[in-house]
């Protein structure tokens, strides 16, 4: 019973620690990737797609796809838009949460490699506050890294419990283990190595029992085998397409082999002093034959030194084990293998744990008992203030990607990103500019091309727009090259060539026939043209699937509305007023997919938010309304009819 009040209050310690690190981070916008993963992911918005995300890329929404397979990061983001749609605070939380669950775990994981409590809990505190960390937690998208170390670090304790033989229930452990295992390659990809921490533990804390007949394949085997499905699955079934490969695809092998050095000296220094953290970092490469001689010296020198403590000692194990798990999650990520840099700051994120228990070793060697708490925490509050300054730089995405640019110039993404955000802000000068250099550091990046086709278009320069599509038209989008096409018919269709845009928008319906609001365009002009009948159908169609007698009742309601419909200029309000029409016929499920193609193309209207609300209500879904009600509370907090029906239900 003492155990277990000291673990609460080490949890507690450890969650109050996280909090006053993190806690200037909770009002920070999306930022990034968090455009494309939440903002814009259509995919997270019910809780009905959770099977959807484990067969979907990471993602799946935008143009340019991708090959990550992290379902449970989508997963994570479905229940946070469900409760909090799409406001920043709750995303924020779940990370800080997640934080502070990898860190309390990390603490548990130092027991029970029987390191000593004081250094166990410097260590987690360390990790908890780093502010090289701001990346995988500060960052909503850099959840993943979080979700792999909890899972994996599970994992590893459950592994422990099973093979210690004065304990009950081995097998259970050990079953919780390998399913914790799975887990953390759901998180991601990088987690099929794990195998290779469970050989490390026996190596070093269970040495003699290598003598045990089959020992080592009996405990190892489970794991291999998941991993070698898992490989396989991702090989074939889970294999998803997409038009940018790794930055480092065409870096030759010898070349990052010699930037490694340079690799390892960056990230003890970001470690040691976390200053001038950013995204998107550049390093120098060796290009004359002193550099590349330097470089091959201090590699061989990086090996011997650690193959001096990666043997197994008696005296050493724990030492060595450390720095086995810190070689084991970063060699995959140090630019060895083509992946997209050389250096990330989350790429760290659990190779860390062996270089902040080095750090409270050394402490404790320093100084013991009191001093050494005071060390260790003064030493904390530095982590905690370099963090809150870390974060505090995320709170603005301008001078986010600005500092990004200012040390990494030639960063095609922050270019696209801060173009993205000065058109935001209505500095099109600016975005255009920012989008075309992106483009000149990368003429094939699809998203900055889009960017500034879309920024033309928005700019009436429809002619430059039109270049801009032909040429995405052109390119190898696959599947995605709906959207080109759809876009392309919106430059016909304003510059009045009418029958060309109805051809556009029937090729990208063929290419992906969700593009819903593309049958709204095709609706917009069939209308505009008198042909009602095809008018109504396209416009049921984009309510979404329906059984037949549904569609025919939806379709007798939109067309009895379009007799009172001046126009169709205005989707959101559009949809508003049908989904109204179709409640005032008691067809609510129709009327909730209106309400919600009003919402996707304006999610900042509590009336829309309010009408949802209520059709949820007619369907005594009260769960659902009452989410939908405190959304338009959360926009408007005065909205009376919305208040009045929150506080009935």
């Amino acid at each position: 019973m003492r155990k277990l009040k000291i673990y609460i209050l080490v949890f507690f310690l450890i969650s109050v620690v996280c909090f006053l690190a993190y806690s200037n981070s909770l009002a920070n916008p999306f930022i990034w990737d968090d455009q494309a993963l939440v903002v814009k992911n259509t995919l997270i918005r019910s809780l009905s797609n959770l099977p959807k995300a484990f067969t979907s890329d990471l993602y799946f929404g935008i143009s340019s796809g991708s090959n990550f397979y992290r379902p449970l990061q989508t997963v994570s983001y479905i229940f946070d838009y469900h409760f909090w749609q799409l406001n920043p605070l709750g995303y924020h939380l779940t990370n800080v949460f997640l934080q502070a669950g990898v860190a309390f775990l990390v603490f548990l994981l130092c027991l029970n490699l029987s390191i000593d409590f004081p250094i166990a809990l410097a260590c987690s505190l360390f990790f908890a506050s780093g502010p090289i960390h701001t990346e995988s937690v500060t960052y909503v998208s850099g959840r993943a890294e979080m979700l792999m170390g909890f899972f994996v670090i599970i994992s590893l304790l459950f592994f422990i419990r099973s093979q210690r033989r004065e304990l009950k229930h081995q097998v259970l452990f050990y079953v919780i283990s390998a399913a914790s295992f799975i887990l953390a390659l759901l998180s991601k990809e990088i987690a099929i190595i794990y195998p290779l921490i469970v050989c490390g533990y026996i190596f070093y804390f269970l040495h003699d029992r290598f003598k045990e007949k089959h020992y080592v394949i009996k405990n190892i085997l489970p794991f291999a085998v998941i991993a070698i499905i898992y490989l396989l699955l991702r090989l074939s079934v889970f294999n998803f397409s997409t038009l940018r490969q790794p930055s480092l695809t065409n870096v030759a092998w010898f070349i990052r082999l010699s930037v490694l050095p340079n690799i390892i000296f960056t990230y003890f220094k970001l470690l040691l002093l976390p200053v001038g953290l950013h995204m998107s970092r550049e390093l120098a490469r060796p290009v004359t034959i002193p550099g590349v001689f330097l470089a091959i010296l201090s590699f061989g020198l990086i090996i011997l030194v650690c193959w001096h403590y990666l043997k197994y000692q008696t005296k050493n194990k724990l030492v060595s084990f450390m720095l086995f798990w810190a070689l084991v999650f970063f060699i995959p990520q140090s630019g060895i293998f083509p992946i997209n840099a050389f250096v990330a700051e989350h790429f760290i994120y659990l190779s860390s744990i062996s270089f902040y228990f080095l750090l409270a070793l050394v402490f404790s060697k320093a100084a013991r008992g009191k001093p050494f708490i005071l060390i260790a925490g003064l030493f904390c509050v530095f982590y905690i203030l370099l963090t809150n300054a870390r974060n505090f730089e995320w709170k603005n995405p301008v001078i986010f990607y600005q500092n990004i640019i200012k040390y990494s110039p030639d960063s095609f993404q922050a270019h696209n990103n801060l173009g993205l955000e000065y058109e935001y802000l209505d500095k099109f000068k600016e975005a255009q500019f920012h989008y075309c250099r992106a483009l000149e550091i990368k003429p094939d990046l699809i998203e900055a091309r889009a960017n500034l086709a879309n920024l033309y278009f928005k700019l009436k320069l429809y002619e430059k727009a039109k270049q801009e599509y032909e040429v995405l038209e052109q390119s190898k989008l696959g599947a995605k090259v709906g959207e080109a096409e759809n876009n392309l018919g919106n430059i016909y269709e304003v510059t009045g060539e009418l029958q060309k845009a109805i051809g556009k928008y029937n090729q990208a319906l063929s290419l992906d026939p969700s593009f819903k609001f593309t049958h709204f365009n095709l609706a917009r002009i069939y209308y505009s043209l008198g042909d009602v009948r095809l008018a109504v159908s396209h416009l049921a169609k984009s309510l979404g699937d329906a059984p037949d007698r549904e569609f025919l009742f939806r379709s007798k309601i939109i067309a009895d509305f379009l007799k009172n419909t001046a126009s169709l200029n205005n989707a959101a309000e559009f949809y508003n007023n049908l989904g109204i029409d179709f409640a005032k016929n008691n067809a609510w499920q129709a009327a909730i997919a209106s309400f919600d193609c009003a919402l996707e193309l304006k999610p900042g209207s509590s009336d829309y938010f309010y009408n949802l609300g209520l059709a949820y209500l007619n369907l005594s879904q009260k769960s659902k309304a009452k989410i939908a009600l405190k959304r338009a509370l959360q926009i408007n907090p005065n909205h009376i009819r919305a208040k009045s029906l929150i506080t009935k239900n």
